[in-house]
């Protein structure tokens, strides 16, 4: 698993999050031993994912890769902009993701991007970045294009969590966290991914 602060856990002070809830998911079953490693990191990007998943996957023997990434790339830094990461670097980064995973499995999915509570996200409190469901909107459709052009799995988060689903607009609380984790579960167990 390779993603962002959301990925991470943040502000799931239950159960560390979506991930380690999946994790928790698959350590209870008795049919099958699964290990699952979560490389997320808090302000991780397409880019930062670029620069170290490859190493990461390849020395723990990786036969599925999971990503969600994308909104601190599509981020304003400041009011009006621009971009974090703009969208064209972000498909260019989106794309050799992809083309490097395959080098490794051909197990991979990435989750789509999920909506903010914009109330609190334009900007966030801690520093001068502006979340925009519309900014969000233009890189999720990007990343499902690709997906779907190299027949690549996606999962949309789109409108999954409502505005009480989240702990700060961006990062989601413990029920948010726990609507992302029934929503992956469910498409991996589908998938016969676990």
């Amino acid at each position: 698993m390779f993603g962002d602060s959301t990925a991470w856990g943040a502000w799931d002070l239950e159960k560390g999050g979506w991930v380690n809830r999946l994790w928790l998911f698959i350590g209870n079953r008795d049919d099958e031993y699964v290990e699952l490693y979560n490389q997320s990191i808090s302000g991780g990007s397409t880019a930062t994912i670029l620069e170290r998943f490859e190493s990461e996957a390849k020395i723990r023997n990786a036969d599925a890769l999971i990503f969600q990434s994308g909104a601190n790339d599509s981020c304003f830094i400041s009011k009006e902009g621009p971009n974090n990461i703009s969208i064209d670097i972000f498909e260019k980064n989106i794309r050799e993701i992809i083309k490097r995973a395959k080098n490794i499995t051909n197990r991979i999915v990435f989750l789509g991007l999920k909506n903010v509570d914009e109330s609190k996200t334009t900007p966030v409190s801690w520093i001068d970045y502006h979340y925009l469901n519309s900014e969000i909107e233009k890189y999720d459709e990007v990343m499902q294009s690709i997906c779907k052009d190299n027949n690549v799995l996606y999962l949309s988060m789109s409108g999954l969590l409502g505005n009480e689903d989240f702990e700060d607009g961006i990062h989601p609380n413990v029920s948010g966290h726990k609507i992302i984790f029934e929503r992956v579960r469910d498409f991996l167990v589908d998938k016969n991914w676990i």
